[in-house]
């Protein structure tokens, strides 16, 4: 049979996917990602689904031929469930073409290379945009937005502190530290306006 690539060859490959084109987003780079102004194809798919792995090659090929028309950009939706959330994904994959953060679409159409490349050129004008309530830079989606990243920010902090004083006390550190936001957050303006 054939022989199989080393395990140093597994990142190598990853590096390769890199440099096709297909950036892999997260929680910490969405909004780095998209505000670059950037028309972009967000992919949204889980390491399980077979549906996800039969749509790599595609997404490989528009990678290839988009030129400067659109970016290819992959999210773990596993793995990034705030994000998943704010785009309110069902099932995987999904995608969704970001244009600009006030013409975001989801794609729903058939997922061969001719067919996608198509609707992200030009099709896309026809389908509608998400509604502002549902689009993840809308309020809702802002809000959900917020929440990770105090989220994100709190995991910092404890990691930061878990190092010098220890994960007891940094837990500790933090839950005070989160306590003391809140009371600015929602006293801190009653108290303003009094």
């Amino acid at each position: 049979g054939r022989a199989r690539p080393p395990p140093a060859a597994l990142p190598l490959a990853l590096a390769c996917a890199d440099a096709a084109g297909i950036t892999e987003v997260t929680t910490r780079t969405f909004e780095a990602e998209t505000s670059k102004g950037d028309p972009l194809l967000l992919v949204f798919y889980a390491p399980w689904c077979g549906h996800c792995r039969r749509l790599e090659p595609t997404l490989h090929q528009l990678a290839a031929s988009s030129g400067d028309a659109y970016s290819i950009a992959k999210v773990d939706g596993t793995a990034h469930r705030v994000l998943t959330q704010r785009f309110g994904v069902r099932g995987f994959p999904s995608l969704f073409y970001v244009r600009s953060k006030q013409q975001v679409l989801l794609y729903e159409g058939s997922r061969g290379f001719a067919e996608l490349d198509e609707w992200l050129r030009r099709g896309y004008t026809q389908s509608p945009r998400l509604s502002l309530l549902k689009s993840p830079f809308g309020p809702i989606g802002r809000a959900k937005g917020w929440c990770s990243a105090a989220g994100l920010a709190a995991l910092d902090v404890y990691e930061a502190l878990s190092e010098k004083i220890g994960s007891w006390a940094a837990a500790a550190a933090v839950v005070v530290l989160g306590l003391v936001l809140m009371v600015l957050v929602f006293v801190g303006p009653l108290l303003y306006l009094a």
